[in-house]
């Protein structure tokens, strides 16, 4: 124990249960009780030391990255341990960077780790751009609010994402041979932010790393390809000898046998090398669908996070960044009008949050331009209800005829159980009715497609989406449905007319 924290012992002693000189352990202990011991070890290690000073508590760690992790995900849990400790009036956590570490040597986590916000810091201030110097390019790239680099600094945390962000930042800083990370989530929650933000860092960070960041879709046609031209070989030295392979939206390679395989065999390649692997997908390993049994267990070798659809707290934090964004004036009511109308802390994703701003930005550019004071609500109202496509509607989640309605009636009609609807069972009849449900679910209700996907009891509102188009496409082009004689489109304006006359 430091000098400092021995002056204050005796203060400390009368003012707490217990003593100052183990009040670091009391309070690991009280975090172990509460978060469990492997969140406490992970991110209260060896390298970080709780002393006590005049003014309360003293966490200090090797780098400021490293207390900004403990203050987002433990501040809270420390300062309640805190006032159990010492009821003193004022008593606060003080948060510091060692000035004489222990070791003489950083570990490789605290260097990476303080090299990453450091080019963080820059970046965020648009002092420099990726790959280039600071001309009239960056200034051009500046101007552009749109045309952003996403990175870990710039990725707020709460607690839908939290353990997704912490796996990505011990996994860029730990050591060769770490098992992979795969995160999962629906569409629109932040995983490519993750995993783009990921590769941004290494970069920065080790200079002369291979990285590689590419989805499944450019991966498959990247492997055809090379098959066409016999260029096998050559397609695989650009994965060989990788530090770093961020893929992203792997679930798009599902049924491809061959791209399948030979996913595996680089994923068998690198992982021996020692190479860092993330893996992002809209469904957790096990539960895509045409996926190998062997791949989906290479996956799930290390850790599987999901990443969920933002609260209300990060929902507020997230658009008054897109507001300033788009420098649009919205005080308080403006901004929770926005998050009701949306559905943020109901299932509705980042991406819609987001593409709200650019539809309030344009309506207030139609208007006039960006007038002095905060927007109006109905500026808003209006902004919204054009981007639904159904002028004067409510909340998404307040529509006239509720999507429950609709499933009762699709049961009836099609002779399915809600466990069909819900469950991974691909007959027939069952798919159509998903499809023709949705289908009625955007034709009679303003529900957003989490929304309807929460309604079928499916956890991934992706597969929503993709029924919306199959559905479309079969009734443009009237194709047969299960019954003799009656066609797709027949079966949905039959389903959508009994479920208007249920409400009757």
């Amino acid at each position: 124990m430091n000098t400092d924290n021995a002056r204050h012992t005796s203060t400390q002693a009368s003012s707490t249960d217990a003593p100052a000189h183990d009040i670091g352990s009391s309070i690991r202990s009280t975090l172990t009780q509460r978060l469990g011991a492997n969140r406490v070890r992970r991110y209260l290690g060896s390298n970080v030391s709780i002393s006590t000073n005049e003014h309360g508590l003293s966490i200090s760690a090797n780098d400021p990255f490293t207390l900004g992790i403990i203050e987002r995900r433990l501040g809270v849990d420390l300062e309640s341990a805190l006032r159990e400790l010492d009821p003193r009036d004022g008593a606060r956590i003080q948060y510091q960077v060692l000035e004489s570490p222990t070791s003489t040597q950083e570990s490789t986590t605290s260097r990476v780790r303080e090299a990453m916000a450091r080019r963080d810091e820059q970046r965020s201030s648009g002092d420099t751009a990726p790959g280039r110097g600071a001309g009239s390019g960056n200034a051009q790239r500046r101007s552009n609010p749109n045309n952003t680099c996403p990175t870990l600094l710039s990725f707020l945390v709460s607690s839908s994402n939290s353990l997704a962000h912490a796996s990505v930042v011990d996994l860029l800083g730990s050591g060769r041979g770490a098992p992979p990370v795969f995160i999962h989530g629906s569409c629109g929650v932040g995983k490519t932010h993750l995993l783009r933000g990921a590769a941004q860092h290494y970069r920065a960070s080790i200079p002369g790393a291979k990285v590689r960041y590419i989805t499944g879709e450019a991966f498959t046609n990247s492997f055809v390809q090379a098959v066409r031209t016999k260029t096998v070989e050559a397609f695989e030295r650009r994965f060989k000898d990788l530090d770093l392979l961020c893929l992203d939206d792997v679930h798009l390679v599902a049924g491809k046998e061959g791209t399948q395989n030979e996913l595996l065999q680089i994923f068998n390649t690198l992982s021996l090398s020692g190479a860092k692997i993330f893996i992002a997908s809209d469904a957790h390993p096990s539960e895509i669908e045409r996926f190998h049994g062997s791949l989906a267990s290479r996956l799930s070798a290390g850790v599987v996070a999901r990443v969920e659809a933002p609260d209300h707290e990060l929902g507020m934090r997230l658009a008054r960044v897109f507001g300033a964004r788009h420098h649009l004036a919205i005080d308080e009511q403006g901004y929770e009008l926005i998050l009701g109308r949306i559905g943020i802390g109901d299932g509705a994703s980042v991406r819609e949050l987001e593409g709200a701003f650019v539809q309030i930005h344009a309506m207030t550019k139609l208007l006039g331009g960006i007038q002095a004071g905060p927007i109006a609500p109905a500026i808003i109202e209006r902004a919204l209800q054009a981007r639904a496509g159904r002028p004067g509607s409510a909340a998404p989640s307040k529509g006239p005829i509720p999507v429950e309605r609709i499933v009762r009636v699709v049961c009836e009609d099609l002779g399915v159980t809600r466990e069909e609807l819900s469950g991974r069972t691909r007959h027939k009849r069952v798919v159509l009715a998903r499809e023709l449900l949705v289908h009625a679910a955007r034709e009679l209700t303003t529900a957003s497609y989490p929304e309807i996907a929460r309604a079928m009891g499916r956890s991934n509102h992706s597969t929503v989406i993709t029924a919306a188009r199959r559905i479309e496409t079969k009734i443009k082009e009237r194709a047969p449905g299960i019954e003799h004689g009656v066609g797709v489109d027949a079966m949905a304006r039959r389903l959508v007319e009994r479920v208007r006359r249920a409400g009757q």
